[in-house]
């Protein structure tokens, strides 16, 4: 059995040898100092990191050699500033030493990945949903409509906001069994996840606009109750078929915390399946679409396609936005144009996709120095603040190149 000070030793090497690696792979021109005519190695050396960071050459260099010293936030969030780290890379150093890390900002939209729609979309006769940070339905499965209404006609986000619905629908205390009960239960699992947010204006302007339409909201608000999780058994009252039950569970969006996946799954040993089917068939009927649900698997419609940016669809699938990176123009394009190809888009040229990842705020054709082999290094063309993952299993090179 592992001791508690192995552990610790562990953890603290770790913690050394993590700082080690992110400082080999800058380079003094990274972070705007100067090379110098001395360096031998590459990668920035403890005394400038120190000196980045603010803190004494002697603190870094324990700190690199696994020493017993607990770093403050403060400190933790500057080496993230100097070191360049990403999201995952942050919430890794934290995790060292052992910190809580505080919530990166969130993005101002919300972007469902078409790989997490098609997941939605595998679910069949279950019912399912993908909500964000202020509760709204951002992307659902043929099952979610069939039974809770059709999403894609509701056209404002408070016609699909959970807490919205539940406190000022009337008809949510007919379809909802033990209303009061599960009104109160969301309601605390609402004020907990809004703990993760605060100064959110449209979180407030939502808590306000409840306070003037809901007499309960307005009385147990102030009550102060959390809870977390929503999981559990449901019971719902539908209109044409009656009482439906249902396990309910929640799950968080790996890397995406703001989102947040819950699943309905017929209860077994009732009649719950077979409503369901019956009720998606209608749904289909009406819909003009062919396939039993049993069979089906169903593409995002285009209902909820139409218009949007092929460029914004990637970025939110395969980009990260994180400060101080860059990546080169051709993994950009490998990236770029797999994704297209294996979702059915046809990729823009290069000078296109420039422009459209400077209008998100992107610095196009930034230069930095590549080692492309052993003590050899180029100059290439890039982009800063963007991190990129393949687009697909089996990368393809492309000589198009961004301006």
């Amino acid at each position: 059995m592992v001791s508690q000070q192995q552990q610790q030793e562990y953890r603290l090497q770790e913690l050394g040898d993590f700082l080690r690696t992110r400082r080999a792979r800058l380079t003094p021109e990274d972070v705007g100092l100067p090379r110098g005519s001395r360096r031998k190695t590459p990668g920035l050396r403890r005394a400038e990191v120190a000196q980045l960071v603010g803190v004494s050459v002697d603190w870094y260099t324990w700190l690199e050699q696994g020493r017993s010293i607990t770093p403050s936030t403060q400190v933790l969030e500057r080496l993230v500033q100097t070191l360049r780290l990403d999201a995952n890379e942050r919430n890794h150093l934290f995790l060292l030493a052992q910190q809580q890390a505080p919530p990166a900002l969130a993005p101002e939209t919300e972007i469902v990945s078409p790989a997490l729609q098609h997941f939605l979309d595998q679910f069949g006769t279950r019912p399912a949903f993908v909500s964000g940070r202020r509760w709204d339905i951002l992307a659902w499965n043929d099952a979610g409509c069939a039974i809770f209404g059709d999403y894609r006609r509701m056209t404002t986000p408070r016609e699909r906001n959970t807490i919205w619905g539940i406190f000022t629908n009337p008809l949510s205390r007919q379809f909802i069994v033990d209303w009061e009960e599960d009104a109160r239960q969301l309601l605390a699992q609402f004020r907990s996840s809004c703990g993760r947010y605060p100064g959110d204006a449209q979180l407030t302007e939502l808590i306000h606009d409840l306070m003037l339409a809901s007499p309960e909201f307005r009385a147990w608000w102030p009550d102060h109750e959390v809870r977390s999780g929503q999981e559990g058994r449901k019971t719902l009252n539908h209109p044409q078929v009656g009482h439906l039950l249902f396990e309910r569970l929640t799950f968080q969006v790996f890397d995406t915390p703001d989102l947040k996946l819950t699943v309905y799954t017929p209860l077994e040993g009732t009649d719950t399946l077979r409503k369901v089917e019956q009720l998606l068939a209608q749904w289909y009927q009406k819909e003009g679409q062919g396939p039993h649900p049993s069979q089906a698997i169903h593409q995002l419609p285009q209902t909820r396609r139409s218009g949007q940016d092929a460029v914004e669809l990637w970025l939110a699938d395969c980009g990260k936005r994180v400060e101080g990176a860059w990546v080169a123009n051709s993994d950009i394009m490998i990236s770029y144009v797999n994704w297209c190809e294996a979702h059915g888009y046809e990729p823009k040229k290069a000078k296109g996709l420039a422009q459209s990842l400077a209008a998100h705020g992107l610095e196009v054709g930034v230069r930095q120095w590549v080692y492309t082999g052993p003590g050899i290094r180029t100059k290439t063309r890039g982009v800063r603040g963007l991190r990129v993952q393949d687009g697909s299993q089996t990368p393809k090179t492309s000589g198009d190149e961004l301006s």
